[in-house]
């Protein structure tokens, strides 16, 4: 037994890295994770370069990829420190009222949310108030506005709009130089390239079998002994994993049920006469959250966060707005003199400009709090998707779609709904959340409180844990990566416990 690890970590995310930084200083801790390394400067700055960077069997060590579902569409990434490469950085806490069907309360998980906030150290934008987004929001809803922290070291930040695909000025707090750092002070090791083939149970521990990432099966798999084993590769690599051992691992029945996009949407209010900053790529700094009483009396939440076009794919949205706005949308409300609007659609079309159609559109991003009806479906070769045909006709999504009718009501311009409503589209999202949920038992979950693997006679696996959005229990309507921080604190804290107790 002296030769075994005493915690493997499979996955660089939000929740794996938050373990793993809780459990290094209690034993020999190793980070597998899937993708490359990724420093600043490697990051695509432009359309080809994006595309070139999709993750394929042929691009094993790609950044981003999808998992298309009946419905639905869900993008992923795969690099040291999972979403945090590329995301903005938004660090928001849900409402109370998420956690009133979840085995833990709000005041149970409030000091996990802390320490994620001591180690991300979120701030609001020094520019927020002179984009133009906090006005237009107070005038579409007044006092519902809620301004945004952001992940981003702006000393550092050069408000070059390219957060998304990843940034190139290390101006990121990403999990690389937060837990990461936290967790390698610690001696834990970070293994990149290197995927999990199969976790099979070993007397009182874990058989971890790893495989270059990229490589087919041979005999230079890497076997590594492990007490403990804390799955954390994201909402589709841990349905993957689980999906793939399920002959030596059963799980309870609501595996892959009960999975949520988290309300993700999108749509465009383009070429208002009000001033905006859809031209900028600045992260998103602002927000509306709006109260909704779903058909069985539940409250729930309706975010509309003023969303940003990468800037990566600034041009070519100016270009595909600027032609095919009209058809693609309809006008609403109040009109600008037409020569302004011609005006505007004539500057982007010629290039982006800071006084075009652009920079007077509202870019929807919403997050809410959706029915959570999705369950996962597997294909021929044990990858999950997220199936949903059924997501546009969510109470919330409805509503919200409602909402932004209402808006474009009163500024005008051309509403451009979210192009999953047209024949032959999927609604896309990229906070696929549960497959895994958390419950009280294997009555209502997969896993317990602590991420604890239950079996289906209410026992648990020991030394297996799982530890990232697979096991949200229910959709959070605001971005999931403090919310599964909190989540891998607690169950870094707890597996800290275990190690302690057993040495």
């Amino acid at each position: 037994m002296s030769d075994r690890v005493d915690v493997v970590v499979i996955g660089s995310g939000y929740g794996g890295s938050a373990v793993a930084a809780r459990v290094a200083p209690h034993g020999r801790t190793i980070v597998l994770e899937r993708g490359r390394v990724w420093r600043p400067g490697d990051f695509p700055s432009h359309l080809p370069g994006l595309a070139g960077a999709y993750h394929t069997r042929r691009n094993p060590l790609g950044l981003w990829g999808m998992r298309l579902g009946e419905g639905t569409g869900n993008a992923y990434v795969s690099g040291v420190g999972g979403a945090s490469l590329v995301n903005y950085g938004i660090t928001q806490a849900p409402e109370d009222h998420v956690f009133d069907d979840w085995p833990l309360s709000r005041e149970a998980l409030a000091p996990y949310y802390a320490r994620a906030l001591e180690v991300l150290r979120p701030a609001p934008s020094p520019l927020a108030d002179a984009l133009g987004d906090k006005d237009f929001l107070d005038h579409v809803e007044p006092g519902r506005r809620v301004d945004l922290v952001n992940t981003i070291d702006w000393e550092r930040c050069t408000h070059c709009g390219l957060c998304v695909p990843g940034c190139n000025v290390s101006a990121k707090r990403s999990l690389d130089v937060t837990y990461l750092a936290i967790a390698k002070s610690h001696g834990a090791e970070i293994r990149a390239e290197r995927e999990v083939v199969a976790i099979d149970p070993d007397g009182d521990g874990w058989r971890v079998v790893v495989r270059q990432t990229g490589r087919g099966r041979s005999d230079a798999d890497e076997v590594i002994p492990a007490r403990h084993v804390v799955l954390a590769a994201g909402t589709f690599g841990t349905l993957d994993l689980l999906h793939r051992q399920r002959d030596r691992l059963s799980t309870t029945a609501w595996f892959g049920r009960a999975m949520t996009m988290n309300g993700d949407g999108l749509a465009f209010l383009y070429n208002t006469s009000h001033p905006l900053s859809g031209h900028h790529g600045a992260p998103i700094t602002t927000s509306v959250h709006l109260p909704f009483i779903d058909p069985s009396g539940r409250e729930r939440t309706l975010n509309v966060m003023s969303g940003r076009i990468p800037k990566v794919a600034m041009r070519f949205s100016a270009l595909v707005l600027g032609l095919f706005g009209g058809a693609l949308g309809r006008r609403r409300g109040p009109r600008d003199p037409a020569t302004a609007r011609a005006r505007r659609r004539l500057l982007d079309l010629l290039r982006t400009d800071p006084e075009g159609a652009l920079a007077h559109t509202f870019m929807y991003k919403l997050d809410a709090e959706d029915s959570s009806g999705g369950r996962a479906v597997f294909d021929a070769e044990g990858r999950s998707a997220l199936a949903w045909p059924g997501y546009q006709d969510d109470p919330i999504v409805r509503f919200a779609a409602g909402r932004l009718e209402a808006w474009a009501a009163r500024v005008g311009g051309v509403l451009v709904p979210d192009v999953s409503g047209l024949p032959g589209m999927r609604s896309f999202g990229v906070h696929p959340l549960g497959g895994v949920r958390m419950g009280r038992g294997p009555e209502d979950g997969v896993v317990d409180p602590a991420g604890r693997l239950l079996r289906p006679d209410g026992g648990v696996y020991p030394g297996l844990r799982v530890a990232d959005a697979s096991i949200i229990p229910s959709s959070l309507g605001v971005p999931s990566s403090l919310t599964v921080a909190a989540l891998g604190e607690r169950v870094g804290e707890d597996l800290a416990n275990e190690l302690r107790a057993a040495a």
